[in-house]
């Protein structure tokens, strides 16, 4: 009887040394158990404390602007009129995200498979339609009290810049620096890219054999290992290409750099 009576102390002292390790959860404010449907989600479960008034309206109701007096970076967008916040600011935030349903429920859950990507301004098509939200959205949750693993979706911006800039082989420079990709590409594909009209961005024809050329046997790489080209060449000479094959065997008149007095670009024998 001492034996067992000596295993049950053990065991109530385990169960209470147990009960006071795990953490209190965070109780319910008497005013929402006697006047709302349930619980408030975690984030705003401090709010059970205050006056219902700081967010409901007398007659009903949860204007956007008490909303948006808390969530300051959707409130820029919604006043900026830009991106999925920003674009449905005709309706209510309640429409989309209710509340008091418990503690746990996800009141920004977004369904990747039946979501309207045309409604952030920005549709999806091509290869895009194909592409995991996470190669996109990148940024998580980290900030929220719960489900900081998931996707932070709405400060992606809406930019082929922003994306793809680790696969820019271009580097370009000047006018060409805030270039969109999209002027050149397709999202169908990388390649081929739309012809570039190298005399009318460049004001400077490709003609004859210059046309046949790949756009690195003039715009060199940095490197074997860095693929991005330099651009553009400061100089439309011949000779910012070609090594001066005469050097000083021509008489003065002839060493102005001009080696199309002799030569066409089709091809390097004289005129004749």
């Amino acid at each position: 009887m001492r034996k067992l009576g000596f295993i049950l102390s053990l065991l109530l002292l385990w169960t209470l040394s147990a009960a006071a390790e795990e953490p209190k959860p965070k109780f319910e404010g008497l005013l929402n158990q006697l006047l709302a449907p349930g619980p408030l989600i975690i984030g705003h479960d401090k709010l059970e404390h205050k006056d219902c008034l700081d967010c409901h309206q007398p007659a009903g109701g949860i204007p956007n602007i008490k909303c948006l007096d808390c969530h300051k970076e959707i409130r820029r967008d919604f006043d900026a009129k830009v991106r999925f916040h920003g674009l449905m600011s005709n309706k209510s935030c309640i429409d989309c995200h209710k509340d008091h349903k418990g503690r746990n429920f996800d009141s920004a859950l977004v369904n990747q498979k039946t979501f309207d990507h045309g409604k952030t301004g920005f549709d999806l098509d091509g290869a895009h339609l194909k592409t995991d939200c996470a190669k996109c959205h990148t940024e998580k949750r980290v900030q929220k009290p719960i489900r900081q693993n998931e996707i932070r979706y709405f400060t992606t911006v809406n930019s082929c810049n922003k994306c793809h800039m680790k696969e820019d082989v271009h580097f370009f420079k000047g006018k060409f620096k805030q270039k969109e990709c999209s002027l050149c590409h397709s999202t169908e594909k990388w390649k081929p890219a739309k012809p570039f009209d190298h005399g009318k961005e460049t004001d400077w024809a490709l003609v004859g054999a210059h046309t046949k050329l790949k756009c690195e046997k003039c715009h060199v790489k940095k490197s074997k290992t860095d693929v991005r080209y330099e651009w553009p060449i400061e100089t439309k000479q011949c000779m910012s290409c070609h090594q001066d094959y005469h050097k000083n065997r021509l008489s003065p008149r002839f060493r102005n750099g001009k080696c199309d007095v002799c030569h066409s670009q089709d091809t390097w024998k004289l005129k004749l």
